[in-house]
């Protein structure tokens, strides 16, 4: 069980990992640090080598389950970044990737799934919908399912990102996470409390897309009726069971930021922070702008867990008022 996940089993994932990823940045965010008073860094995973963090996960789970179990290739559903880790990884190892991604998903991440060698399929309006495409795919053609989130092996490469932000910032006072299906969040997180144990730990989701809060309130993982979100990479309608175990004992609070105070955020973050994040990405650093979360003390480390944002979509933004 993920929940059961050690400290060695995160080392050796990120030992696993290591030859096939960025070990990506924790930078002073300088601007923000002056501006809330405290110190603020920002954990750079929009600089990996996909433009996301998925990849950690994606590249230790096809490493862990050996090649027997991918003479039939891969498939999955994505709402574009962990499709990119998968397909990435499937590369890497020569083996065939189906990605099945929702009609939303923008069309960067899609020719960047298709540049990746990904066989790419366009199924329903929201992830969920995707996911039954790409769990049909798996049982009539024999390729192996890689979840998003729902996995420890998953989970395990996230980890790596934990494992780095202590090397950068040990006394780190609190960790803010963004939150879709909770694989990011569960394992960067719980690697982190393994090494700090006095570590604060806070999610963020989206206002539109908020069911890990809605889970935690029913006390199980539970599907919310609706998602609306522009933020494709946080736009799920149900944890995964794995994570939310470890989110419910490891989170201390989960908070929801709108669509506004993201974008707001996506704006702070080019011009004052000199990044190119994806709006899902923008979440932690809207948390603080908009002071849904005010932090006691410092350090505080955010998660900026992507940058695969489409340059128009982007454009259009940046000229908002």
């Amino acid at each position: 069980m993920a929940k059961n996940l050690t400290l060695e089993d995160f080392r050796a994932a990120r030992e696993r990992i290591t030859p096939y990823i960025h070990r990506t940045p924790c930078l002073p965010f300088q601007e923000l640090s002056e501006e809330l008073g405290q110190e603020i860094w920002i954990k750079m995973e929009n600089l990996q080598a996909t433009g996301g963090f998925k990849l950690r996960g994606n590249i230790n789970k096809l490493l862990s389950v050996g090649r027997d179990n991918l003479a039939g290739g891969v498939v999955t559903a994505s709402s574009g970044n962990h499709g990119l880790g998968l397909s990435y990884s499937a590369r890497l190892m020569e083996i065939r990737a189906t990605v099945v991604v929702p009609r939303s998903t923008p069309s960067n991440k899609v020719e960047k799934l298709r540049r990746y060698g990904a066989r790419v399929i366009l199924e329903g309006e929201h992830y969920d919908q995707a996911v039954v495409r790409a769990q049909k795919i798996s049982q009539e053609s024999g390729a192996l399912y890689v979840p998003s989130f729902d996995d420890p092996q998953i989970i395990a490469g996230n980890g790596s990102m934990g494992l780095e932000i202590y090397e950068d910032v040990p006394s780190c006072a609190l960790y803010i996470c963004p939150i879709g299906g909770g694989g990011g969040i569960s394992g960067s997180g719980l690697a982190l409390k393994k090494l700090n144990p006095d570590l604060h730990i806070i999610g963020v989701e989206a206002a539109g897309a908020a069911s890990m809060k809605a889970s935690l309130a029913k006390g199980a993982a539970t599907t919310i009726d609706r998602v609306e979100t522009a933020a494709e990479g946080i736009a799920v309608s149900r944890p995964g069971d794995l994570p939310f175990n470890i989110v419910r004992d490891l989170v201390e609070d989960v908070v929801t930021v709108s669509e506004g105070e993201m974008e707001n955020a996506l704006r702070y973050l080019v011009g004052r922070g000199k990044v190119v994040p994806e709006l899902a990405g923008t979440a932690t650093t809207a948390a603080l702008l908009s002071g849904k979360v005010v932090p006691e003390k410092g350090p505080v480390v955010v998660l900026l867990s992507g940058g695969n944002i489409d340059p128009q979509v982007l454009a259009a933004h940046l000229v908002q008022e």
